[in-house]
């Protein structure tokens, strides 16, 4: 037998009390909220009548309890979109879920879970060429970012929506590189970072994340690997070095030289370095310059907008 002291039950009753106080409260707020509020519509939006900022100290340490409802009638809504409607027939639903979620890390800003979900499931592509949900997702992510900086996957997730959906290469290399210094995050998260950084422009940042990468590096494959990017960095930077040169040529003559050898015989370039693998540079006609044997840093395939999606 379990002996339990007698100051044990006022407390649990106490607690027992506090929880069965709120529930009442909610129940009654939104009794007066269902009289008072117009005849539900199919654009009005579906949120608890009790607001987020009153709920929170009136939970009485079972704020996780009330943000579980609101996540868990998320859930259910989810499982009533249909794949195959137009962006005004998903909009109310779309709405109303992301109010759900919304609410969810409003009561509970520790809520992992519902920040992934927003990340995951607000985002979707209607018949007629449009994404919904993709700035709602957006700014509960960055919610996220901040009051759990323990879990990559918010950050990443951040980075996904901002390199694909918006366009965002800067800020979505800031927030891949934020995933990849975090606990337990897979290992490709620190190369995507530099290259989204590289191709957004940002090399100091992308050198950056890739040295602390190479220097933690326990493994001498991974230690390679991160060197092996750290060349690619430094052969990017030598080539948009060559680039700039070209497109002064360009405008002076109309036309790319024909080798940067030209470019060194004019006095524009004191020499062109070798490739860092020991290939070489070459020009083409549009000015671009590109190594013989090795890949850019670039981000290949389309973004939705660079597809003809129209993101909200």
């Amino acid at each position: 037998m379990i002996a339990i002291g007698s100051d044990a039950f006022p407390k649990v009753a106490l607690g027992a009390t506090a929880m069965a106080a709120a529930i009442a409260l909610m129940a009654v707020a939104r009794h007066h909220g269902d009289r008072l509020r117009p005849p539900i519509i199919e654009t009005q939006l579906e949120v608890p009548a009790f607001p987020a900022e009153v709920a929170r100290p009136l939970a009485f340490g079972f704020r996780s309890l009330i943000a579980d409802a609101t996540f868990l009638e998320a859930i259910q809504l989810l499982a009533q979109r249909k794949a195959d409607v137009t962006y005004g027939a998903a909009l109310p639903l779309d709405r109303r879920l992301q109010r759900l979620i919304t609410y969810s890390v409003d009561v509970d800003p520790q809520f992992a879970g519902a920040y992934r979900l927003a990340g995951t499931a607000l985002p979707h592509e209607t018949i007629d060429h449009k994404v919904n949900g993709v700035l709602g997702a957006a700014q509960i992510l960055r919610q996220g970012v901040r009051e759990r900086p323990d879990d990559w996957h918010i950050p990443f997730l951040l980075g996904f929506i901002e390199s694909y959906y918006l366009d965002d290469m800067v800020q979505a290399g800031r927030h891949f590189a934020f995933a990849a210094r975090l606990p337990d995050a897979p290992a490709y998260l620190g190369l995507l970072a530099t290259r989204v950084e590289a191709h957004a422009g940002d090399l100091a940042s992308a050198t950056q994340v890739a040295e602390t990468m190479a220097a933690q590096a326990q493994e001498e494959d991974a230690r390679n690997q991160w060197n092996e990017r750290l060349l690619l960095l430094h052969e990017e930077k030598e080539i948009r070095d060559l680039e700039a040169a070209v497109a002064r040529w360009r405008e002076l003559h109309g036309s790319s030289p024909r080798t940067l050898d030209e470019l060194v015989v004019a006095g524009w370039l004191p020499s062109v370095s070798r490739e860092p693998h020991g290939a070489t540079y070459l020009v083409d006609e549009d000015g671009s310059v590109h190594p013989t044997v090795v890949y850019r840093l670039r981000i290949f395939g389309d973004t939705a907008m660079e597809s003809g999606l129209e993101v909200h």
